[in-house]
């Protein structure tokens, strides 16, 4: 009848392949390897280079990203009947959580008016206090204040 083709299978003998001919690359002189090489190793220097650079950056926008998004502490100079006190206000997150660090009471900062209400229960309007607020100190004054 018909011939069937012949299998190859993987273990078994394979028809070897026809070698064709190599073109032979011709030498280059020995200025011309240099100057290959030298724009080789600027290439890889500016791949080099890229990468690391844009790492760093990325690294920089996330750091500045939660340096704005979290909130910083200040240093609150307020006062009542001619008593004086500095606290370290911390505004907490997004306006929730805020607090004194020495205090166990909660602060309400209305820096609009310059009045700080230092409540001893936020349900009861009566339990707060009003303080006017003399002087509002950055980041650095509070770090300064509590070290």
């Amino acid at each position: 009848m018909s011939k069937t083709p012949n299998k190859q299978s993987l273990l078994g003998k394979a028809p070897a392949r026809k070698k064709t001919p190599q073109k032979r690359k011709p030498q280059p002189s020995t200025q011309r390897p240099q100057t290959n090489n030298a724009n080789a190793q600027t290439l890889d220097d500016k791949c080099k280079h890229t990468k690391p650079k844009k790492g760093l950056f990325i690294t920089l926008a996330v750091i500045a990203v939660i340096i704005l998004a979290f909130p910083k502490p200040t240093l609150l100079t307020y006062k009542k009947l001619g008593m004086v006190s500095e606290s370290i206000y911390w505004p907490g997150v997004f306006g929730k959580g805020a607090m004194l660090i020495d205090s166990n009471l909660h602060p309400q900062l209305d820096s609009k008016r310059k009045s700080l209400y230092l409540c001893s229960d936020l349900q009861k309007p009566q339990s707060c206090q009003k303080y006017q607020v003399i002087a509002d100190n950055g980041l650095f004054a509070a770090i300064g204040s509590y070290f």
